[in-house]
């Protein structure tokens, strides 16, 4: 039996507005509410048009919009969460709000460890981090990243959320 099992928490897909702080915003108000938000980041460098030689590191989410978040819905209403500014709403199957495969975004967390944003998610980090995946999995997770537009990394997520199965989770 796991931990998920016991506490009923379990991981979800929502939506956030992005830009400015909202992020960090919505991340640390979701985190006072006993609530776990993480998305993964990438880290680019950009050469900088000010000085010769430089670059600059820039710090961006792999999935603009979209963040993972790890609660008990019937211990935290979603009506509470659905009241800040910032987010959107959850990305539902159908009707209903339906919990993602732990291994998903697991093996998320494997490939973009960073918790420089959210300390809360250190626990579910190391956990990630000694998790395994096959071949196929991580290939998948690969691709994700290696994708250059960020509507196309959007519809890989879209795929690995609602065809789980077929991705080899």
């Amino acid at each position: 039996m796991n931990i998920e099992q016991i506490d009923g928490r379990n991981w979800y897909l929502a939506q956030y507005i992005s830009g400015g702080k909202n992020r960090e915003r919505l991340f640390d108000w979701l985190s006072d509410q006993q609530i776990i938000p993480w998305t993964p980041l990438t880290v680019k460098t950009v050469r900088r048009a000010d000085k010769i030689n430089c670059v600059r590191k820039r710090i961006s989410p792999l999935f603009p919009g979209y963040f993972f978040l790890k609660a008990n819905l019937a211990t935290q209403p979603v009506a509470k969460i659905r009241t800040h500014s910032a987010f959107c709403g959850f990305v539902m199957t159908g009707s209903q709000i339906a919990p993602m495969r732990s291994l998903v975004v697991e093996g998320l967390m494997k490939l973009h460890p960073d918790p420089s944003l959210n300390l809360d998610a250190k626990n579910e980090l190391s956990v990630a981090a000694d998790t395994w995946l096959t071949n196929q999995q991580y290939q998948y997770l690969l691709n994700l990243e290696r994708e250059s537009r960020p509507v196309s990394r959007v519809a890989l997520l879209m795929q690995l959320v609602f065809e789980p199965n077929t991705r080899g989770f």
